[in-house]
């Protein structure tokens, strides 16, 4: 459970109830109590859905459900593809240069 503080308002300068959540206001001016923390988390949340916009089989919100079932395996194995290539090219050259040193 949330444990309920009181803080001074930055917009107003009363002292208010605060639970120590990102979006609590004030209630006197309705004014957040932490408007950079609830910034950087809105721009958190912005960047977030970017991420998923960017994605290779972006899932629209009118997509029924067949179809956002296969766009999300289809992202899932890209992804599972790019890891997977990845970790082949670092094994080549860890193996490549075990040999080098292996060799002299």
């Amino acid at each position: 459970m949330s444990q309920v503080r009181e803080i001074k308002c930055p917009h107003c300068g009363e002292w208010t109830l605060w639970n120590g959540d990102v979006d609590d206001r004030c209630l006197y001016c309705g004014g957040f109590l932490e408007p950079k923390r609830f910034s950087r988390e809105v721009e958190r949340q912005i960047n977030k859905e970017l991420l998923k916009e960017n994605d290779y089989f972006f899932i629209k919100p009118g997509d029924g459900d067949l179809t956002r079932w296969f766009k999300s395996i289809l992202n899932q194995v890209r992804w599972l593809a790019y890891y997977v290539q990845i970790a082949f090219f670092i094994f080549v050259t860890l193996l490549l240069v075990l040999l080098s040193l292996i060799t002299g």
